[in-house]
């Protein structure tokens, strides 16, 4: 190659050298400076002559604060290539800068040395903005580490990119168990199967995902949770992954639950409040009804009775001890009705008095069979009384009321054959009277009902009463700390039984 052709190249090669962005210094065997392009000058502040042939290792002490590597020939020598090391110099404008080295070894074609390459790269920017996001990276983990609510965040291969330590915790699992893994390795199969398919789902439609589940914390409790994820993209809008987080609603449903619980309750009272309102109403229209007819049919008998005296006394006739007598009868059913109505509206505001004194009940219950023998002539009542009488404590007067509502009801429903039986005997602490008759007893859809105000069997309603005798009986006996129920007679018909503490026991109210 002539000389003029060398020159040229050698002139072609410096200005390919000193077209790189990068630093370039050629290092001889035993260390020399072989050659610098411009990039060195720049960022150094020295000329090339300034550099070419001095010892690498000077510069380097020179320029930089770290101690080389290298001093000698012998230590480049030992070197294994290519090596990477970082020095920080003092730039051409004074202030410091990170360099990132690469020296290589050039060799020939026996594999001997040649020379030395480095080559070298101002990172200072890179790495302040590394520094920079480093920082950045660890706010945020500090920022979401403070949230109570588990974070996590995938990547769009569904590996965990990080979490917070509130997802640390719901799993009970170390940070290194979670980044860099998939759900199959933080879930149970079958639930780690569901979340990727979710996953996968949101990946397909990017936005936001919201959907309710139950979780199983690390402390073995299950809590229902809301997972609300949304996905994250570059600036150019490609999917780079998933963040979620999860709310524990435990509470909320449990609120929920109770307030809809609650919501179903108070419906039910207010239907049955309406039922019940309904039901009065028509009570009360049922009432009136049998009122009317209850209290016209003695009254209009009454007035044919009193108008049929009348004539007889216009014409010097005497009035007849059987008209009298019927007057007597329907005149008692009036008070009887009226005695109901009255006791029945005392009851309702709490106004019903007991005047208690010791009773014996021998006596009142035959005072009781003695005037319906009176006023039922031909009915047979067998009364049966224990061989010791019984003393109770109560008033005289309701009580005879409450049989005499009894036996009146026996009386009433039982056919005119059949005997009524009344029975006294001893029984847990107290004593027991039961009514008996051979009627047709009450059938079993009649029986909830049977001692509230007004009702009426539907075979009854052509026999005469209120309805109200029944409930002032239970009444009166439960004021005197008893008890009145029903059974059915065996062989058909009904029995009451009512049930009252003797001795010196205390009434229950």
């Amino acid at each position: 190659m002539t000389e003029s052709k060398s020159g040229a190249l050698a002139g072609f090669g410096r200005q390919i050298l000193d077209g790189l962005d990068v630093m370039v210094v050629v290092v001889g065997l035993e260390g020399g400076v072989l050659e610098v392009n411009r990039a060195v000058e720049r960022a150094t502040g020295l000329a090339r002559g300034a550099l070419l042939g001095r010892r690498v290792w000077e510069v380097v002490e020179e320029l930089s604060r770290n101690p080389p590597q290298a001093r000698s020939g012998a230590d480049f020598a030992a070197m294994t290539y290519p090596w990477y090391r970082e020095h920080e110099i003092r730039g051409a404008d004074g202030s410091l800068r990170t360099i990132r080295w690469c020296t290589d070894a050039v060799r020939d074609e026996a594999g001997a040395v040649l020379f030395y390459v480095a080559t070298g790269e101002d990172v200072t920017e890179a790495r302040a903005a590394r520094a920079a996001l480093e920082e950045q990276l660890r706010l945020q983990q500090t920022l979401i580490d403070t949230i109570p609510a588990p974070i996590f965040y995938k990547g769009t291969d569904g590996r965990y990119l990080g979490c917070n330590e509130a997802f640390l915790q719901m799993l009970g699992k170390r940070r290194e168990e979670i980044v860099g893994r998939t759900t199959a390795a933080t879930s149970p199969s079958a639930l780690a199967s569901e979340y990727d398919a979710r996953d996968r789902a949101l990946f397909e439609n990017p936005g936001v995902q919201r959907y309710e589940w139950q979780v199983r914390w690390a402390d073995g409790s299950v809590r229902d949770v809301l997972f609300s994820k949304a996905t994250w993209t570059t600036g150019e809008g490609a999917v780079q992954g998933l963040v979620g987080v999860i709310l524990d609603i435990t509470e909320r449903k449990r609120s929920e639950q109770a307030l809809e619980a609650r919501v179903r309750e108070r419906t039910a009272e207010l239907a049955a409040a309406k039922e019940a309102a309904e039901s009065a109403d028509r009570a009360k229209s049922e009432f009136l009804n049998i009122a009317s007819h209850e209290l016209r049919t003695p009254l209009t008998a009454l007035r044919v009775a009193l108008q049929r005296g009348r004539r007889e006394i216009e014409d010097g006739r005497p009035v007849s001890g059987e008209l009298l007598a019927r007057m007597e009868r329907y005149l008692g059913r009036l008070v009887r009705l009226a005695s109901d109505l009255l006791e029945a509206s005392r009851l309702e505001r709490g106004q019903l008095l007991i005047h208690p004194a010791p009773v014996q009940l021998e006596r009142l219950l035959t005072s009781v069979v003695e005037d319906y023998a009176a006023l039922a002539p031909g009915r047979a009542i067998d009364l049966a009384l224990g061989d010791s009488p019984a003393v109770v404590l109560g008033d005289a007067d309701r009580l005879a009321q409450t049989f005499a509502n009894l036996l009146d009801n026996a009386l009433k429903y039982a056919p005119p054959e059949a005997p009524i039986e009344i029975a006294a005997e001893r029984a847990a602490g107290g004593v027991q009277i039961c009514v008996s008759d051979r009627g047709p007893g009450i059938p079993p859809e009649g029986e909830p009902q049977l001692f509230t105000r007004f009702f009426r069997l539907p075979a009854s309603t052509h026999l005469p009463g209120l309805g109200l005798g029944l409930n002032i009986a239970r009444e009166i006996v439960e004021l005197h700390g008893g008890t009145l129920r029903y059974e059915a007679r065996p062989g058909g018909g009904s029995r009451f039984l009512v049930w009252l503490p003797t001795g010196d026991q205390a009434m229950a109210r």
